[in-house]
């Protein structure tokens, strides 16, 4: 209990005591010091009152004079210097107050509180060219902006606010917001359904300080706008889609047109190349047929026409992207068996893999040189026993390998409409892997473990009943 007291006691003269307080009892010790020497002069001389009055008067009068004119100067020093801060919280950039002090530690004080408004003044030049050059900037924003005061009333507004409200700003400054049909609630601005405004809005709002008021800076994005942009874009880009892949059909197709073209030119078709013809309009009939089912079908990106599965041989797939990419190299097995897919769907999805595969190989897809694209084809059977029933499930994996530089961005590969290519449209992997999931499938890309190169892995699986 006791030192708690003396705590309490320690902490009140602590709130107490000043820098005046301390000053008085030094400066009050110090005009007593000269009454040591009097008292030893009076007692050696044993003076008389009188005397001793006199003298003590004479020595201790004058240091009394000079303590008080040292709390003077100290004390007017400090409150001179607490001006000098009130002046610069005011914005007055001037050093008057301590004008009278040429050397010495306050005339060192009086150059740093000099330093200190240059900078202040620096900082208020910057301030105010900042805020000018947002007042303009905003002005000529085609976005319509607000800024309301700390009463929400309109302090001021740019030129797209004008144009929407076909009037002068200076009708509206002053106003309250409300006027215009716009409330705050729910810690968002929000619109009436009488509002003044000829479009829908949405609010976004930011808070800014000026001279230690809160103002707000409404910006006023059109929903209707934005919805039109939308729509424009999804348009875009389901033509880009459409454009991509009746490309990528027509031009094999244009090819093989002007091949059978020039071979009817050169004279009579020998047997070898009237086998050659047929096989050629098989795969143009086949191919267009499949286009013109893709393109009634096809209605959306994101909305694939039903697989039609039926059953497809690997030896009628391979022979038919030969007959599109002459230079394509098969690998496949005489005992693959049939398996369910929808061929058209599968071959448009291959089409672009091998297409991709030969431009990432650096080789044109009509070049008679050494075959740089590989289709390999591979199936395995697992057995599934059941309650009373059995089940294979047929597995057919298609790999299109070629000896590019490989893949250098694996997160990206099926981001729509992203492509490393210059002159690419980010469409065809997405497409075709959309095919093969389509039936159920999957398509997985990856680099080559030994050589550079990539290789697209097209997977299909086939329940067998057994």
């Amino acid at each position: 209990m006791t030192d708690k007291v003396r705590m309490k006691g320690s902490d009140n003269l602590i709130k107490k005591s000043s820098l005046e307080q301390k000053l008085i009892y030094l400066f009050s010790l110090l005009a007593l010091l000269p009454l040591i020497p009097c008292v030893y002069i009076i007692s050696s001389l044993q003076l008389e009152l009188l005397s001793s009055s006199t003298l003590i008067i004479a020595m201790v009068i004058p240091s009394f004079w000079a303590a008080n004119r040292c709390f003077y100067y100290v004390t007017d020093t400090l409150e001179r210097i607490g001006l000098q801060l009130d002046a610069l919280g005011n914005e007055e950039f001037n050093s008057w107050h301590l004008a009278e002090f040429n050397s010495g530690r306050v005339t060192n004080l009086k150059r740093d509180f000099e330093k200190l408004s240059t900078k202040l003044q620096d900082k208020r030049f910057e301030y105010m060219h900042n805020e000018s050059f947002l007042s303009e900037f905003i002005k000529e924003l085609n976005l319509p902006i607000l800024v309301l005061d700390h009463h929400q009333q309109i302090y001021s507004a740019n030129h797209a606010i004008e144009i929407l409200l076909n009037s002068p700003a200076t009708h509206w400054l002053g106003k309250k917001v409300s006027t215009l049909g716009l409330f705050f609630e729910k810690n968002k601005w929000q619109q009436t359904e009488d509002s003044q405004l000829s479009q829908r809005f949405e609010v976004t709002h930011h808070v800014l300080k000026r001279s230690g008021r809160n103002y707000q800076l409404l910006v006023l994005f059109s929903i209707e706008q934005q919805l039109r942009a939308n729509e424009k874009q999804v348009w875009q880009r389901l033509i880009r889609v459409l454009n991509h892949e009746v490309r990528n059909s027509l031009t094999p197709i244009y090819s093989m047109t002007q091949s059978l073209q020039e071979m009817k030119l050169n004279g009579p078709l020998t047997p070898e190349q009237e086998t050659l013809e047929q096989n050629i309009l098989q795969v143009i009939e086949k191919r267009s047929l499949q286009l013109l089912d893709f393109v009634e079908n096809y209605s959306a990106f994101s909305k694939l026409a039903p697989a039609k599965m039926s059953q497809v041989s690997s030896q009628d797939i391979s022979q038919r992207m030969q007959a599109i990419f002459p230079t394509l190299k098969v690998t496949l097995n005489d005992n693959l068996l049939p398996f369910s897919a929808d061929a058209g769907q599968l071959e448009q999805a291959l089409i672009n893999l091998i297409k991709n595969a030969f431009e990432a190989s650096g080789s044109d897809v009509s070049d008679e040189q050494v075959p740089q694209v590989e289709m390999q084809w591979q199936q395995s059977l697992a057995r599934r026993s059941g309650q009373g029933s059995s089940a294979n499930k047929q597995r057919t994996i298609i790999n299109i390998i070629d000896n590019g530089q490989g893949i250098a961005n694996n997160e990206n590969l099926f981001v729509p409409f992203y492509s490393t290519k210059t002159q690419g449209s980010g469409i065809g992997l997405v497409l075709s892997r959309e095919f093969i999931r389509n039936q159920g499938g999957d398509l997985t890309l990856k680099n080559r473990d030994d050589v550079p190169g990539a290789v697209a892995c097209v997977s299909l699986n086939t329940e067998i009943n057994g």
